[in-house]
């Protein structure tokens, strides 16, 4: 019989337990039995005989008197926790691709089982032989596993029927302005120039060393007129033209005398010149022309014309006289081939 005293007593307290009254006694600090003068012992319970049990580490009583114990696992082996036999056992064994602990209803124990199924009772686990993989279907992706090789094979999707090939017809009548980093409308496009990247999208350029990616540029023209020049009378145009170009004609639409210069401050410095007066090497002249009725005067020997200002531009300095006789309206155009972009 375990007898639950109460703890931290105070002397005299009177516990009864069985109809049996017991006394705190503080001096000899323990309980004593009423009508008893001496200490009474309760034995040690066994199997075999009944007695008083020591309660305190992993071992505790409460007040209906039920007893728990918490166990110990330190350093104790599965066979101990588990009623489970491992004797003539090979987890790793060929039956079912090695063994596996699965619970057996019927010893009402964890037993060693085959992963394959079955073993004392329907434990067990699933064999790779058990998967089963169908056909993939267009446009998903299979898993397949060899039982031979122990490989498992992957399928990427089948996308054949979801391809379509894209022909020129399809992009008829579509702008290349579409496309987000292409912009050919801040700078409009001109005959043989090509897409640059500045950096941040593609647009128009001339090509450079020429167009058509050849390296060599074509011959074109550029003009400016001056209106209302009076008879005799001088007035300084400036036609964008390149950089650097090689002259192949100059061309008025009525009698004129025409000089072309590399910078203003030359042409500034060539004003007081007479027409009967060649100007001197190095003045910055580039070449000169005098039509009687207007016309087109070819410049024999080739010459080459270029822009000498500080920061090269496409400008060509002119300087125009009117020699028809009249007021005109008197455009003055150069042929050249661009050199230099």
């Amino acid at each position: 019989m375990a007898i639950n005293f109460p703890t931290s007593p105070n002397n005299g307290d009177i516990h009864t337990a069985e109809g049996i009254q017991w006394q705190w006694d503080n001096t000899g600090s323990t309980w004593k039995c009423q009508g008893v003068t001496g200490v009474y012992t309760l034995g040690i319970a066994s199997v075999n005989s009944l007695g008083g049990i020591k309660i305190g580490n992993n071992l505790s009583i409460n007040g209906t008197g039920v007893l728990s114990a918490v166990m110990n696992l330190n350093n104790e082996s599965i066979s101990e926790l588990i009623d489970v036999t491992f004797n003539s056992v090979t987890l790793n064994g060929s039956s079912g691709g090695g063994k596996v602990l699965a619970w057996d209803q019927s010893l009402q124990a964890f037993a060693p089982v085959d992963q394959s199924g079955g073993g004392g009772g329907g434990g067990g686990g699933i064999a790779l032989s058990d998967l089963s993989v169908t056909s993939n279907s267009a446009g998903t992706a299979s898993l397949s596993y060899n039982n031979s090789s122990g490989v498992f094979s992957y399928t990427p999707p089948d996308l054949s029927g979801y391809l379509t090939t894209v022909t020129a017809s399809d992009l008829n009548g579509i702008s290349i302005d579409a496309l987000s980093d292409v912009d050919t409308t801040t700078t409009a496009p001109s005959a043989n120039d090509v897409l640059t990247w500045d950096g941040s999208k593609w647009e128009p350029a001339a090509p450079s060393g020429g167009s058509g990616g050849s390296g060599l540029t074509s011959r074109t023209t550029a003009n400016q007129t001056a209106s209302n020049l009076a008879d005799g009378g001088i007035a300084d145009i400036d036609i964008t033209a390149a950089k650097t170009y090689a002259l192949l004609k100059i061309q008025t639409s009525h009698a004129a005398w025409v000089t072309l210069y590399t910078s203003a401050a030359a042409r500034t410095q060539d004003q007081n010149r007479l027409e009967v007066t060649d100007p001197q090497p190095g003045s910055g002249v580039i070449a000169e022309i005098i039509t009687t009725d207007g016309g087109t005067q070819s410049i024999t020997p080739g010459t080459i014309g270029w822009n000498d200002d500080g920061t090269p531009s496409t400008t060509a300095y002119v300087k125009v006289v009117n020699k028809s006789g009249s007021t005109q309206n008197l455009t003055v155009t150069l042929h050249f081939v661009q050199l230099e972009v």
